[in-house]
C-alpha cells in the first residue's frame, strides 16, 4: 500500500548520505513525533520488500524511525482515534486510517522491539500523520516484535 518514494530533490538522511526525494510525497505530522516536535515533514523510504519502512525527517536529519504496520492477528484491533486526533489528520469516523508501530532495533540485543504505547495513525489520502500516546497502563513500549536480524 505504501508508494515507493523518492525522485528529484535531495534530502540528507541520518547517516548524512543524500537521497532523492519527491517533496509532494511527504507526510506532514502537525505535532511532530516523540522527541522531535519540530520535525514535521517526513519522507518514507521503502526498499520494495518486507514490511518495514524508514521514515526520515526532511526538517531534522537525525529524526529517522523504522515503522511497520499494526498486526491485528498479534495485537488485536487497531486503536481508535478521538475526534480531536481525527481532526488533526484531516480524518472523520469513516476515513481509512493506516496504523503503524515504531520499531526499536537498539533496545534489546535479541529482539527488535515495538512501541505499543505510541503507534502512528496515517491518513494516506491527506498525507497526514499523528503519533498517538495511548493511556492504557499495560501497554508495552518494548514489545518483542521480531528477532534481531543476523549477519549473513
Amino acid at each position: 500500500m505504501m508508494a515507493q518514494v523518492m525522485t528529484v530533490p535531495m534530502m540528507e538522511t541520518i547517516t548524512m548520505s543524500k537521497i532523492d526525494i519527491d517533496y509532494s510525497e511527504a507526510f506532514h505530522f502537525p505535532q511532530g513525533l516523540a522527541g522531535f516536535s519540530d520535525a514535521r515533514k517526513y519522507g518514507f523510504i521503502y526498499e520494495g520488500e518486507g514490511d518495514i519502512i524508514c521514515i526520515q525527517s526532511m526538517d531534522q536529519p537525525e529524526a529517522a524511525f523504522l515503522i511497520t504496520p499494526w498486526n491485528e492477528e498479534r495485537l488485536g484491533s487497531v486503536p481508535s482515534l478521538s475526534p480531536d486526533s481525527q481532526s488533526c489528520i484531516g480524518a472523520d469516523s469513516d476515513s481509512p486510517i493506516m496504523w503503524m508501530l515504531v520499531l526499536n532495533p537498539f533496545a534489546d540485543k535479541q529482539w527488535v522491539t515495538a512501541n505499543l504505547k505510541a503507534p502512528i495513525a496515517l491518513n494516506i489520502e491527506a498525507r497526514l500523520g499523528l503519533q498517538c500516546i495511548r493511556q492504557e497502563p499495560d501497554l508495552d513500549i518494548r514489545y518483542q516484535w521480531m528477532p534481531q536480524p543476523q549477519p549473513e
